[in-house]
């Protein structure tokens, strides 16, 4: 079957403005996607029987410009329940700090307690709580190469969460 030169010039040009629109959609939906705005990781917080998705309560550049800050997300943890936490890799990779705020039940005294993590070394936490010590917050901490006057890393991103 021969193909008359008309109907091979029209396949022809059918087939070039196919590629043409394809390669113009490939190029827009690339720089669509390359000038987004990164969004900062989450962290998920799960405790008796409920979990929440928390964003960054401050989230800076590296050079500790450009910061966003967010609210504090809230989560009810009954005293004696623990914490789970759940950090995605842009947090477990890089070196982050754990704080953990308990109250005294009795007294209401607080008490701070802190960890560092290395590099890879943890991607979920369990938070222990007692019935004597109400857990009241937590918070993660992704230091940045930027130190304090005592040598310490300031955080360039903190996700806060505040338990009741």
């Amino acid at each position: 079957m021969n193909l008359q030169a008309r109907t091979k010039k029209t396949i022809a040009l059918i087939a070039g403005a196919l590629v043409v629109v394809a390669a113009v959609f490939t190029a827009v939906v690339w720089k669509l996607v390359d000038s987004a705005e990164p969004t900062p990781p989450q962290v998920t917080a799960y405790a008796a029987g409920t979990s929440v998705t928390a964003n960054p309560t401050q989230y800076c550049n590296l050079y500790l410009e450009d910061c966003v800050e967010q609210e504090i997300t809230t989560l009810d943890v009954p005293a004696g329940y623990p914490l789970q936490l759940s950090v995605p890799a842009e947090i477990a990779d890089a070196p982050w700090r754990l704080i953990v705020v308990y109250g005294d039940t009795e007294t209401g005294q607080t008490y701070l307690d802190g960890v560092m993590f290395e590099s890879g070394a943890q991607r979920a936490v369990t938070v222990p709580s007692d019935p004597s010590m109400q857990l009241l917050g937590v918070e993660i901490q992704l230091p940045s190469a930027v130190v304090d006057e005592a040598g310490e890393p300031i955080a360039h991103a903190v996700w806060a969460i505040q338990t009741f």
